[in-house]
């Protein structure tokens, strides 16, 4: 029996730092029953990654997760520009603790492209990096953010918002370790090309992978722009197709043709945004300027902490408490931020009025709140907008000290405050947005020209925090072939969904208060597995803000699963899926065209189900 593993440490997981080590962990787990998972960066979804009953170091003692935080080196450039690299280093920016619970830095100037100091090590020792700085290569394509260790970002088929080039054609060898403990090097055209083609989007259940082999390119720039404005006045593409005599590209066109792409569409009644994010490769140039995109581009600490108190009370409006609960959780655990400053950041806005002629307690404690509530009431004229009110509401949520907080959980007014803006909010979303989504005048667009290495600039969403803007999303992979006209369908069912009944209150519903991301990527010929497989796809994500009450699997995304059903969408493996349904078994897996081999492998290469749980098993119908 294979007793002589690495031991399991405080954290209650295993850190091997040899495929060895590695090995003998899944070989042990084989020979006592045990279950056994890989966990990386944890960025996808948690029940996807860990084993059934991961908790820390009380993780029963039958289970084995593995983290391979001492497995990251990456080996000397081979002939062919291949690259190997072990499993558990990071693609880009690495946390030093699951990504969820990362802290953020003061809100001071800084450069957004040096290391952060929540991060172990830096951007050097990292996959992309290293590639540029030691060997002048890079990947032909990456994600919006790079946390993900690299066996991590393949395993569940993510991809970057290009039909142009694919990281997984990349992909020239994998060493992966079976059900038994044993390991095999495989290759597209080696002696087992279907396990490579299981193995590679495995979700790790065709084996642990332990290395893998890239074929890389010289490494090059990103040239691009960001508009933001009204989408019917986008300058960029003709989104709604609706004006064919502008000159400007589809939808579908724009997509195909740029480089690199990615839309944020904020469809809400009144508001209607577009976010155009758009960049091309350009030589690498040693000597260029650069001048790095900047997601936030004013203060962007503070714009997070005040996004993330409008959220949390958007997300909240019938139970007040729950949000001052969660700006308390925040504090703890975001202990580096200027929470004053942030305050001043919203005094830009508006001077919180002052009513002293109120006499109850609660008023001498926050004069303003009475005044508030008049307003909402609408007993008060005032020049004093809904956008006014609700900046209030958040400079007192973030600036009150934790006891002044604890107090006004109890308070009947602050509840009042709530109930008020929770009926207004759908009639007033457009005001609350403009907050932090800003175009040019009457919704003329707005544009940031940036040029950065290709590394640093394709994960342009590494500058959100996700302590501050959790954001949960599930990905539907809309198939298509260009000329088609399946983007715009689905854009003309979206549009028409988000109008709803032609009420507030039923386009709020709709499309929540968050943003709609769109892309585009290459049809892949590589995994069995992949959302992509055999056809170019059009990605719509719905995100969720995380702090939100309720839970977006049984509610909010359900409307879009089904609404794009006819279409023939495939989803994201690592995101929120559909909770399994008895009734419909394959729903998940019958759009895949090779689902059949996948699975054949997948029993063939792991009999006992040392890799399988119960999230994976009840999503797929697989059995042991």
């Amino acid at each position: 029996m294979s007793t002589d593993i690495p031991a399991r440490e405080a954290d209650g997981c295993h850190h091997p730092s040899t495929e060895e080590e590695l090995a003998r962990l899944v070989r042990h787990a084989k020979e006592t029953g045990k279950q056994l998972r890989v966990m990386g960066s944890t960025h996808s979804v948690w029940r996807a990654i860990v084993t059934d009953h991961f908790a820390g170091a009380a993780t029963p003692l039958t289970e084995l997760t593995v983290v391979l935080d001492r497995y990251t080196k990456i080996f000397d450039r081979q002939p062919g520009d291949l690259v190997e690299v072990q499993a558990g280093c990071h693609v880009g920016l690495s946390p030093t603790r699951p990504v969820q619970a990362r802290i953020i830095e003061r809100p001071h100037d800084s450069d957004i492209r040096q290391p952060s100091p929540w991060h172990e090590g830096s951007w050097e020792k990292s996959l992309t990096a290293t590639l540029h700085h030691r060997d002048g290569l890079a990947l032909p394509d990456l994600g919006g953010i790079s946390h993900q260790t690299v066996a991590g970002f393949i395993s569940t088929g993510s991809a970057g918002g290009t039909v142009k080039w694919s990281v997984h054609e990349a992909i020239a060898k994998l060493r992966v370790i079976d059900g038994n403990g044993e390991v095999k090097e495989l290759a597209p055209d080696g002696d087992d090309p279907d396990w490579f083609r299981a193995a590679g989007i495995g979700l790790g259940l065709c084996g642990v992978i332990s290395t893998i082999t890239f074929r890389c390119i010289p490494t090059f720039d990103l040239v691009g722009k960001e508009t933001v404005s009204a989408t019917t006045l986008s300058d960029d593409l003709d989104f709604y197709g609706d004006r064919r005599l502008s000159g400007l590209p589809t939808l579908e066109k724009f997509l195909v043709d740029t480089d690199y792409v990615r839309l944020m569409w904020w469809p809400q009644r009144g508001f209607d945004r577009l976010v155009v994010w758009q960049a091309q490769r350009a030589p690498f140039d040693p000597k260029r300027q650069l001048r790095p995109y900047r997601e936030i581009a004013n203060l962007p600490v503070a714009s997070q902490v005040a996004a993330a108190v409008v959220y949390t009370v958007l997300g909240h409006l019938d139970e007040p408490e729950a949000a001052v609960e969660h700006l308390l959780y925040l504090r703890k655990s975001v202990t580096d931020v200027d929470w004053k400053g942030v305050g001043a950041w919203l005094r830009r806005f508006i001077t919180p009025p002052v009513d002293p002629s109120q006499p109850e307690e609660e008023q001498k404690l926050f004069p303003w709140l009475t005044a508030l509530v008049e307003l909402l009431k609408g007993e008060r004229h005032s020049p004093i907008t809904l956008g006014a009110a609700w900046i209030l509401v958040v400079e007192f949520l973030v600036t009150a000290s934790d006891d002044v907080l604890a107090m006004a959980l109890r308070l009947p007014l602050l509840r009042e405050v709530f109930k008020r803006l929770g009926t207004l909010v759908p009639e007033n979303i457009a005001t609350v947005l403009g907050l932090f989504v800003t175009t040019g005048k009457d919704g003329a667009p707005v544009t940031q020209e940036f040029c950065d290495r290709g590394f640093l600039g394709l994960p342009m969403d590494n500058q959100m925090d996700d302590l501050l803007m959790p954001t949960w999303f599930t990905e539907l992979w809309v198939p298509f072939t260009p000329g088609d006209g399946k983007l715009q369908d689905t854009i003309t069912r979206l549009r028409r969904h988000f109008d709803a009944d032609g009420t507030a209150a039923g386009s709020y519903a709709a499309t929540g208060a968050y943003a709609f991301e769109l892309y585009v990527g290459k049809a892949d010929h590589t995994f069995f597995l992949s959302p992509a497989s055999g056809t170019h796809v059009f990605r719509v994500d719905v995100f969720w803000f995380g702090k939100n009450a309720g839970d977006p699997v049984q509610g909010f995304y359900k409307q879009f699963w089904d609404l794009l059903e006819p279409l023939g969408y495939r989803l994201h493996w690592g995101k929120f899926l559909p909770a399994p349904d008895p009734s419909r078994p394959g729903r998940l897996t019958s759009r895949q065209p090779d689902w059949e081999k996948w699975k054949a492998v997948r029993a063939r290469v792991d009999p006992s189900g040392v890799f399988l749980t119960k999230y994976w098993s009840d999503h797929l119908g697989l059995h042991r």
